[in-house]
């Protein structure tokens, strides 16, 4: 756990040795990530469910989210791969999970990336909550279609009160867990298809998809979704998520061959 006189921000981005150390001083995890770059995010605790907005812009945790999505960007080659996905997931449910992909792509579009969020948790979608937008159909709805293009994307796009950022909502939730796993396998790829065509049509610049993801272990959903995107993510919670979660995560990803990119740790 991190001491009193660390409660504030820490925010340190590490390869290999340097991660391995930084999380040593957190917990027992850093066995984990010898091969992941790591992103520490470690904050007061009722930070974790907040947007950035409610912030001071020079406030510490807008800075700790400032600097990992400026490490995400210097990783991105956006000469060849000019809309690039990612996805955040965590090893076992967390309630603020879904605030980490919104501060994220909060970020991107306050840089300047054109950005597109989308709440991939059909089983319990969350992020037309903190959005609020006047229609909160979602993936649930749009992958009811028989088909999924380019115009049928597009009134499920809402813009939010963040300029250059669109929100996806989950839409109505899924109890099933066949069902999801069925129109992820088969709808999510023309999708992303189409979000990409998207940002090509609407936008000079390069742009980001970032999907907020059910977490690893609760089937195999995140595993589905990471085999389509660029990136994934990987939330550790200091304190809540155990070693057996991390180890089990990073394992069930691996053999799905989604590309793990880091991790982002947030305290408890």
């Amino acid at each position: 756990m991190l001491t009193a006189a660390s409660r504030a921000i820490i925010v340190q981005v590490a390869l290999v040795r340097e991660a391995e150390k930084t999380l040593k001083r957190i917990s027992a995890y850093f066995h984990v990530w010898a091969k992941v770059r790591s992103f520490i995010v470690g904050t007061l605790p009722q930070e974790q469910f907040t947007l950035l907005t409610d912030y001071d812009p020079d406030s510490p945790y807008v800075v700790a989210y400032q600097t990992v999505y400026a490490n995400i960007r210097s990783n991105w080659d956006s000469e060849h791969n000019r809309q690039h996905a990612i996805s955040l997931t965590t090893p076992a449910t967390y309630k603020g999970q879904a605030a980490v992909a919104a501060n994220i792509a909060i970020t991107a579009a306050q840089s300047g990336t054109p950005t597109i969020l989308v709440d991939a948790d059909l089983n319990a979608p969350s992020l037309q909550q903190r959005f609020s937008p006047e229609d909160s159909t979602g993936l649930s709805e749009l992958f009811s279609r028989e088909t999924i293009t380019l115009q049928t994307i597009t009134p499920y796009l809402h813009k939010v009160f963040i300029p250059g950022l669109y929100l996806v909502c989950g839409g109505k939730a899924l109890p099933q867990a066949q069902e999801r796993n069925r129109l992820l396998t088969t709808k999510l790829r023309d999708l992303l298809v189409s979000l990409r065509q998207f940002l090509v049509d609407t936008q000079s610049a390069p742009g980001i998809i970032i999907l907020h993801s059910p977490p690893v272990l609760s089937g195999a959903e995140a595993s589905l979704i990471g085999t389509l995107v660029d990136q994934t993510f990987l939330a550790i919670v200091s304190g809540l998520t155990t070693r057996t979660q991390a180890l089990q995560a990073l394992e069930q990803l691996q053999r799905a061959k989604v590309q793990v990119a880091g991790t982002i740790t947030l305290e408890a």
